[in-house]
Parts: C-alpha cells; structure tokens; sequence
C-alpha cells in the first residue's frame, strides 16, 4: 500500500512543477514527510520505480525523481531513466528544443579558448534557486561586460528567469569617491536618511528583483557594502539606507567583475560567498584563430557603418594579427576604429575605403614599423563589404586539424584491413609509425626565427627527457626532442579544433598499445605526467595515440640485457622499488618489475608473465625473482618460453643486486642459481653509539624485507610520535640466523617482533599481523606496548591499525573514491554508532566495515544498488534505527540513499545474524 501510494505522490507532485528546477516535494524525503514513512522506504521504492520505466531520477543532492509520463507530457520525452546531473538533464531538453545554446554560440572564441568559461557559467547559473554569484577576473577589455550580457541572455533563453526580468549594470568606479552615494544606488534609500533625501529610492538590488545585476570594477565596494552584499546573499535580504529596523527579499542573480587581485582587494567573508571564480583570458592567451575572428568582425561592423566596401592591404593584416594589445579586445576594437576613420576621411569621396600603410597616420605607422616579428597569415588583399559575415573568411578547419584528421582516417582504414587479416601486426606498427613521424614533424616545422618562449620550452622538455633517458634506460635523438617542444608549443593554435579518434575505435588502439607499443607507451606516460605537472598542459588520448607512435617510430635505444629479470612482489611498489634500485645502481636496465595487488590471483600472474615473455625476447634467458614460495608453479606453466628459465623466490634489494651483478657480468643462468644458493660472506666492523636505548619494534616478512618495510611504514603511520617507539624492517632469514646478535639488539630495547612469521627468538614477543587486528587485538596492543602507560594511547594505536590496514586493502579496492576520505566518514559512522547504541566493535568487525561500507559507497555512486535481501526482513528495531541515523553524514556527503536491504546486510555483519 505504501509504494503505491509513494507513487501516486510522485505523479502529483510531477504534475505541480512549472519548471524543471529542484524541488524538495519531489525527494525521498519531502515525500517521505507527506506520507509518513522512513525515509529509506521511500528512497527504496523511487528506485524500483526508475528501474520499472515509471519514474526517471537526477544524481542532484539530494536526488530528484520525476514521474515519466508527467514530466514527458509537461517538457519533453527523456532519453535516460537516470540523470547524472540537474545540467545533464537541462541540456537535454535544451537540444530538444534545437537551442544549442546560441545566446554563447555568437561570441567569439565559445568552442575554443573560452569554452571553459562558458560551461562554468552555465553550471552556476543552473544551480537551484537564484544560481550561484559568479565573479569575472580578467584584464582591461577582455570582455566581462559582453559575458555578464550574455549569461543574461543565457538566463532567458533557458527559462531560468522571465523574457522581461530586468537586466542592471553598475560601475563601480565612477562612485569610487562617493561610498554613501554608491551604498544608496545599491541599497536605496528611506527619505530622510540623508541630506537632500526628499523622497524615499529603490536601490538597484530591488529594480533587479528576479532578474539580474552585474556589478563591475566591484573592488571599489567599500568594506561596509561587501559586508552588506555577502549578508544579502545568504539570505537574499538587505535594508535601505536609514531602515536599520526594516528588511526586504529580493531574488537576483548576482555576476561581479574586477580587474584586481581578489585576495587583496575583498574581504575574505566576501570572497567566501561567491563559490564561482571565472578567469577571462587576456586577448594575447587566445589563438590566432579567434584574433583573426575579432579583427574581421570590427572591420565588417566599419564596413557596416560607412556603408562602403573597405580594402585592407595583408601588409596590415598581419601586423594586426602580430600587435600586443595591452587593453585586449576594447584596445583592439578602438585601434581598428581609428584606422577605418583616418582612412574614410581621406577617402570619403571614394566609392571603396583602402586601408594600407599609407592610410595611416604617422605615430600608428610609428608602431607598426616596431615589431619584429610579423607572422604572414595573409597573402593578399582582403575586401570587406557592408554585408559580409565572419563566416565569408574564417576558415573553420586549419591545415593541422586537417593534417591530423587524414592521419586518423589512415588509422581507422589500417585497423580495418588489420582485423580483417590483410595486414600484418609489424607491418601494421611500421607503417603507422611512418606516418605518425611525418605528421608530427610536418605539425612543428619551423622556418623562422626562434622566439625566446620557444627556446625556453625546449630547455624544460631537454631536462625532462634526460630525466626520462636515466631513468628508462633510453637514448632519444635530438631532433625529437625538438619535434616535441615544437608540437607542444604549437598545439594552442589547433587543440579546439583537433579531431579526435572515434571512441570504440580508441580503446581498441590503445588496446593494441599496451601490447605491442609498451615501452614507448610507458616513455610517453611517464613524460607527459611531469609536463602536466610542469607546463599545465594535459594532451587528449588521440593526441597520447599519435605521439606513441611518433616514439615508436623513432627506434628507440634501450640498454638492455640479453638475459631478461623480472621481479614479482605484493604491495604497492615493492617490486618497483627494488628494480629500481638496482637498476640505477648498475646503470642498466636490468629487471622490469610488476608490483601484485595482495589478492592478485595466481592465474593473473601467469597470464602477465605470458604476456611479457610474448612481448619480450626471452630467448637468451629469463630470470625471475618473486617474493613467494606459491609462485613457484611458474616454472612449470609459462607459455612461449624459448629459452631457460631461473626462478627464485623470498627475493630482497640484496639477492637482487647480487643477481643483477651476475646478470651484467653475462654470467650462466646455472652459474647465478649455484651462487645463489650460497652464503654471501663478507668482512666488516661495527661500532654502536654510547647512548639510552630507546624502545623499538622490529617488522619481518618471509617473503623478503621489501614487505617487511611495508609493513614498518604501516606500524610507523599507526604509531604516534610522543610514545618515542622506533620501527625497523629487518630480512626475516638474517633475523632467524643470527637472532639476538643483530645489531639493532645492542642499540635499541627491543619490544617485539611483528611480521608475517616467528624468526623464533628467545625474550622476544612475536605478534603475527593478523592478530594485531584481531578481535583480541587490544589485548596484544597491550602487551607489546606495555611500556605506554596511558590506556588512551594504546586504543589510539589499536584504532590506527585497524585504520590504516583498512586504507591499505581500500586502494586496490576502490578506484573513484579518495579513500582517506571515506575512511574518515566511516570513522564518524562507527564512532556515533558505538555511542549511541552502546555497543564496543571489534578489530575485526571494523576492518570488514571499512571494506564493505566503502564499496557500499562506490556501488550506490555507480548507481549498482542491492536489489535483493537474502536475509530475513526485521522489524525497525532501536539498533537498526541507530544504525540508520549513524550514517546519514555519509548519505549526505556522497548523495546516496542506503536502502533497508544494504542496512540489513550492515546490521548482520554487526551482529553476526
């Protein structure tokens, strides 16, 4: 009875709405309040209904569901049942209604440097309500007037606000001098409130009820008007001058502009109200493309004007296209009025107005001798006519789009001939590789002079690249460090434009790359991630396609050895690190490492080690070190081996190092597993400080002391720093052998042992790891902590490991959440369950909480709700009403809706029901 009347709710409330906006009748909640029912329930049935085809839901916090064929007959017909976002589903119907946003299409730059700008506008002003204050930051003319204009216009063609809202403007500077004066023009006034006040005035903040108000220069607002507005924004109410006990609403949609520097120039509780900061970019960080479009649309608007052809010399053109505007766009604009004017007034009796180094006047040809470098984009007269539009000379496709379009059309033709068999996969790599060499090369060629900014990005991309070289091994020709600094520098003039790789036939190539192509694959990536950190810069995945290629087809010199090393070890960088190591010490590329998940399975293994010895010429040789006995099986299961195998497991930096020696040395594979096996003797002498000892606890792992350190680290981060305990990993087999008489024995007090397996040392707790965060966990925590008097500290630690273990499993888990931060939600959950059900969990219910409440979590954001119970139903009994209420702070801060199906599943973990 419940669901069906959430439904008829549900179609009611659809029925009511005017406007696709947020409305709290058409959540769980609010319906969930007007019948009377958990909130769960509700937000259990909406769900059922999306998924039936009766309702359709928007991911908006909190969520919003609509009855279909309400809203279908109000708006228009959905395509989706479920909405990513409340801008996902504006946009929809604004396609439907073949708007396609046009209000922006008409200003220049909209799908290219300004793209960014526009979306962030559109995103505040689609927030619920009266939107979001937006602030413009820019230069001089860049054009946050013609912005604030258009995201007006934008308003009205969306049907945020009415056709005839009001649109106000304000100045702030021509009041600079006069605060009260500016204060009353934005807050009005009571009669009386000053003198010469005879009559009472509306302030512009009422005149621009449901409409909008642009404030620009806003950093001439004085201290007491910022305060005055940030007030009016929480709440939408202010006071006239002299009405200190009256308010009044007002519902404006606010944009501010400034020139300054906001942090220094606003209060910081202003700054805090106005979410939205929008950079407009200055007139020389946009392309050539757009400078272009500019110069043609204010030479078409003279033409316009003087009602006459204008003929423009490309001698001008050019070097318009080359000038540095200080005031940007307005500088712009004014430059070309003066030009067109000085030119029709010497021309006025001439039926067409040439413009021409002789047209202009003697301190405009002045500045337009000085320039140095002149880019010659045009080639020949240009004639603008009173009708002309931009479209009549703006080519849309540049010669790089069109150059990188034939490469990509070369791309999908060969992959075609490649599934279908006629091609070979080599022949398939060379020729692409080929033609990627070709493009990128033609795409950087340079016959000019070097600019300084060029040199400069050459230097950073060199330093980069010799980074790269030492750490892959890699020699790189210096004309492709070249024709990259050149296809970086040069990409801004094509990137809007660039075409891109159809999505399905994308991932196939990269599929293809990650196979055939994985060393420059990797040379790549890792270049790219210190550009991006370096330069800001961040190339499109068919951009990363091409210059793989283009790498591949460089030959590449990689310094490896005959014999191939790999090392295999659990954690998350285990095997890289000790490959790494040893790599750079012998200054060679002798072992490729793969750092294994712990719960990697043993199949996963073999396919990698399948798939590198199919990759890689192992025909010499092939080595494997691997941190576990169970990877043994290898020996007896890998596929394509040509060549002998010697694999060894409990692999440490040190059995590494003195395999990667051996392997240098060109030593025999029987030779190195012999020497191996042996002790490794060697002469030394120890001296100990004269000190207090100090209390340690020693870490050990079987599988070798790359895991033993790992597992240091995690105690070091579970442990605070006040209990003055030190943690060090020491080789479980040196540990075993030598027991006591390790030197750390002699230099700390030794607390215990904690690890993976007891090295069997006499007066020494051994604690394996599992128990630690066992449900006795506590007890052995004070044990070995003995000498920390405080209880309070002790549970810190207990709770740190359980903690930081749970992080530890959570990052190879989980792959959209960030992990320490849904770790501490789940910390607020459990903490407040505890008190208010007064009930103690133990290590190992919390460890299994961190887990599942996690993925919980990454489920409902995905949208992979439980839709089934294999349980029993219980009734809402005061626990699970506890349980309930715990984790709101977390439906809250991730949007989601727990369902009384994963609440149960919750309840039974608790309680082992």
């Amino acid at each position: 009875m419940s669901k069906k009347k959430v439904l008829e709710i549900l179609k009611s409330n659809t029925e009511k709405i005017e406007k696709i906006n947020a409305d709290d009748h058409l959540t769980a909640e609010g319906i969930s309040e007007i019948i009377g029912i958990q909130r769960n329930t509700t937000s259990q049935y909406l769900n059922e209904f999306v998924k039936e085809g009766l309702a359709i839901k928007v991911k908006s916090r909190p969520a919003l569901f609509y009855y279909k064929d309400s809203f279908r007959q109000i708006f228009f017909e959905p395509k989706l049942s479920v909405y990513d976002s409340f801008n996902q589903l504006i946009e929809e119907r604004r396609n439907s209604d073949n708007k396609n946003s046009e209000v922006f299409s008409s200003v220049i730059g909209a799908h290219s440097s300004l793209q960014m700008v526009i979306d962030q506008i559109k995103a505040s002003m689609y927030y619920p309500g009266t939107g979001l204050p937006i602030m413009f930051h820019g230069d001089t003319g860049v054009g946050k007037s013609l912005l604030a204009r258009k995201t007006y216009e934008f308003c009205v063609d969306q049907g945020l606000i009415e056709s005839d809202a009001p649109y106000l403007e304000l100045n702030c500077a021509q009041y600079y001098h006069n605060e009260e004066l500016l204060s009353s023009i934005l807050f009005g006034y009571k009669k009386g409130a000053f003198t010469g006040a005879e009559e009472s005035q509306i302030g512009l903040l009422e005149s621009a009820d449901q409409g909008v108000l642009f404030l620009d220069e806003c950093h001439r607002l004085s201290p007491e008007s910022q305060e005055k507005l940030f007030t009016f924004i929480d709440n939408q109410t202010f006071s006239r001058m002299g009405e200190n006990n009256k308010t009044r609403k007002s519902k404006v949609r606010l944009i501010f502009a400034t020139t300054e520097d906001i942090q220094d120039n606003f209060l910081r509780t202003f700054v805090r109200r106005i979410p939205i900061t929008i950079n407009i970019p200055s007139l020389q960080e946009r392309t050539n493309q757009e400078i272009s479009e500019y110069i043609y649309t204010f030479l078409i608007q003279e033409s316009h004007q003087f009602n006459k052809e204008i003929l423009v010399t490309p001698w001008i053109m050019n070097r318009l296209m080359s000038l540095s505007y200080r005031d940007n766009v307005g500088e712009l604009k004014n430059l070309i009025k003066i030009i067109c004017a000085g030119a029709y007034g010497r021309q006025k009796n001439q039926k067409q107005v040439t413009i021409s180094a002789e047209s202009l006047e003697e301190s405009l040809m002045s500045r337009f001798l000085s320039l140095k470098e002149i880019d010659n984009i045009e080639e020949t007269d240009i004639l603008i006519l009173p009708d002309s539009q931009l479209s009549d000379y703006i080519r849309t496709d540049t010669a790089e789009s069109l150059m990188i379009n034939g490469i990509f059309k070369v791309f999908e033709r060969m992959f075609q001939q490649y599934h279908s068999e006629e091609v070979t996969e080599d022949y398939l790599v060379q020729q692409l590789s080929r033609e990627a060499t070709t493009v990128v090369e033609m795409l950087v060629y340079e016959d000019k002079e070097e600019k300084n900014t060029l040199k400069l990005l050459r230097n950073t991309i060199k330093e980069l690249v010799n980074f790269l070289e030492s750490s892959f091994f890699v020699k790189m020709r210096g004309n492709s460090i070249v024709a990259l600094t050149g296809y970086l520098y040069k990409r801004g003039n094509f990137i809007f434009d660039m075409p891109k790789l159809v999505p399905k036939q994308l991932e196939e190539i990269k599929e293809f790359i990650s196979i055939n192509l994985l060393m420059e694959s990797k040379l790549l990536n890792a270049l790219l991630e210190l550009v991006e950190s370096k330069l800001d810069v961040t190339l499109t995945d068919s951009e990363k396609v091409l210059l793989t290629f283009y790498l591949k087809g460089l030959d590449l010199e990689v310094k490896k050895p005959e014999v191939r090393g790999v090392i295999l070890a659990h954690g998350f960088s285990t095997a890289s690190s000790i490959a790494d190591v040893v790599n750079r010490f012998m200054d060679e590329h002798l072992f490729d490492a793969f750092d294994m998940p712990f719960n990697v399975s043993l199949e996963k293994v073999k396919d990698y080690m399948n798939h590198y010895i199919k990759n890689n010429d192992c025909s010499k040789g092939l080595v494997i070190l691997a941190d576990m006995g169970s990877l043994m099986f290898l020996a007896d299961s890998l596929e394509y081996l040509s060549g002998p195998l010697l694999i060894m497991n409990n692999v440490t930096t040190q059995q590494a190092l003195f395999v990667g020696e051996m392997l240098k040395k060109k030593t025999d594979l029987e030779i190195i597993a012999e020497k191996i096996s042996n002790n490794m003797p060697f002469d030394y002498k120890m001296t100990y400080p004269a000190k207090e000892k100090e209390l340690m606890i020693i870490t050990v792992c079987q599988t070798g002391l790359g895991a033993a350190q790992q597992l240091k680290e995690f105690l070091q981060s579970s442990i605070p720093e006040e209990t003055g305990f030190h943690v060090e990993a020491v080789d479980y087999h040196y540990l075993k052998k030598y027991g006591r008489d390790n030197s750390l024995f002699k230099m700390y007090e030794v607390q215990g042992v904690v690890g993976t397996a007891d090295p069997g040392l006499p007066d020494t707790p051994y604690v394996a790891l599992e128990d630690l965060i066992s449900g006795h966990g506590q007890e052995i925590i004070d044990r070995i902590f003995a000498e920390i008097r405080d209880d309070r500290i002790r549970k810190v630690i207990n709770d740190n490991l359980v903690r930081n273990l749970s992080i530890e499993r959570l990052i190879s888990a989980v792959t959209i959440l960030d992990v320490k931060r849904v770790i501490s939600y789940i910390d607020e959950v459990m903490d407040r369950f505890e008190r208010h059900a007064k009930f103690t969990l133990s290590n190992s219910k919390k460890a299994i909480l961190y887990v599942h409440i996690a993925g919980l979590v990454e489920r409902l954001i995905r949208n992979q709700e439980v839709t089934h119970y294999e349980g029993k139903m219980r009734p809402q009994d005061r626990k699970l009403m506890i349980l309930s209420e715990s984790l709101e702070t977390l439906e809250s801060a991730y949007n989601i809706e727990i369902s009384e199906y994963e609440l149960n599943y919750l309840y039974d973990i608790i309680f082992d029901c």
